[in-house]
């Protein structure tokens, strides 16, 4: 596994960096760590406890780290065994970063692309287990505990991101 970090800022005319609010004054700078692991299925956990680890520098609670690290996993185990097809040797690369105001994600491959990326949803009874899907249920899990979720390809880079507040925004 590979990690890397990084924080937001941007270059002011002296060549000095520094981060910038929407009004301009100098603001909270957001961190990132970038990880990479090839397409192993038993190397995602590194990845759900890198998770864990940044929600503890959040003000999340211990319920929604678990929250997070399912959708990560959930995220990246799709990329493996859908965009790859279950192959080793490729890349997944994971991006989590700390805003001010949220918790941000990105789970990126460079394999098969989602056609038809929308909203899921599923039809079964919560009260009858044999009614629960075997498949499908990663990207619908992710909608529903995330507050926002999208979905783009560039360059043949396929990049699933999603992000949850730590309090509601103002409609």
């Amino acid at each position: 596994m590979t990690v890397t970090a990084a924080a937001a800022a941007k270059s002011t005319a002296s060549g000095a960096t520094r981060a910038l609010s929407k009004s301009g004054h100098p603001a909270p700078s957001s961190k990132t760590l970038h990880l990479s692991i090839d397409s192993k299925l038993s190397d995602v956990a590194l990845i759900g406890h890198a998770v864990r680890g940044v929600c503890a520098c959040s003000p999340l609670t211990e319920e929604a780290y678990g929250e997070m690290e399912v959708c990560v996993v959930e995220a990246v185990n799709n990329a493996i065994t859908h965009a790859y097809r279950r192959q080793d040797g490729f890349k997944v690369e994971a991006a989590i970063t700390l805003h001010p105001d949220r918790i941000s994600f990105e789970v990126s491959d460079f394999g098969t692309a989602i056609i038809d990326f929308a909203p899921r949803t599923l039809e079964f009874d919560p009260e009858d287990i044999g009614s629960l899907p075997e498949n499908g249920m990663g990207l619908f899990i992710i909608e529903t505990i995330m507050d926002e979720v999208s979905y783009r390809t560039e360059d043949g880079r396929n990049t699933l991101s999603f992000c949850r507040y730590f309090t509601q925004p103002s409609a």
